[in-house]
């Protein structure tokens, strides 16, 4: 019963500091972050959908009231377009190219996708679906999928958290407090000691 109770407070996250109708603001908790990198308070970022776009999530701030939204994980902010696109997928970019943020870059830009096809990468010399397993089926028993890592937001195989939904303990991927090629990053907007 204290564990459901726990997981019905975790789920719903009522916000009323932004909210047009107070009343129907609800978020969800999002597990991505490290744990090593909450911030004081111990908060989370909540995927709010009433308060952020899809592609971003609400993050928190060290002070109490202190919350902004920024790029998921994984994602890249586009300042021509004010919005955050899945990396290595079309995105803002013409037919047959995907969105990339090159290195000692904060401006994405867009370049030739080599497997024509928006959702695909080349891996291992062949064209995959990103999301596949059998990309990383060579990694058996762990359950890994081909994705973008998000803290060097290169592709790579991403450990899957399959026991998510089901464990007591939830297990989280390192994810950088202020990744690059997020909002904060490209505005320089990010702490010191992010």
């Amino acid at each position: 019963m204290f564990i459901m109770k726990r997981i019905l407070l975790l789920s719903v996250f009522i916000v009323t500091s932004q909210a047009k109708n107070k009343t129907e603001l609800f978020g969800f908790p999002e597990t991505e972050e490290d744990e090593n990198l909450k911030n004081k308070e111990n908060r989370q970022p909540v995927f709010l959908p009433t308060v952020c776009p899809d592609t971003e999530l609400y993050y928190p701030g060290d002070q109490k009231d202190d919350w902004i939204c920024d790029c998921r994980p994984a994602f890249i902010y586009h300042p021509a377009t004010d919005k955050c696109w899945p990396a290595f997928q079309k995105g803002p970019c013409k037919e047959k190219e995907y969105l990339i943020l090159p290195q000692n870059s904060v401006i994405p830009v867009c370049v030739q996708n080599p497997c024509v096809v928006d959702g695909f990468v080349e891996w291992n010399q062949h064209c995959q679906r990103l999301g596949s397993t059998k990309a990383c089926e060579d990694l058996f028993p762990i359950p890994a999928a081909l994705g973008v890592n998000a803290t060097t937001l290169v592709v790579s195989c991403v450990r899957l958290n399959v026991e998510l939904r089901f464990a007591s303990v939830v297990p989280v991927s390192p994810v950088a407090s202020c990744p690059r090629g997020c909002k904060r990053n490209v505005n320089a907007q990010c702490m010191a000691n992010s």
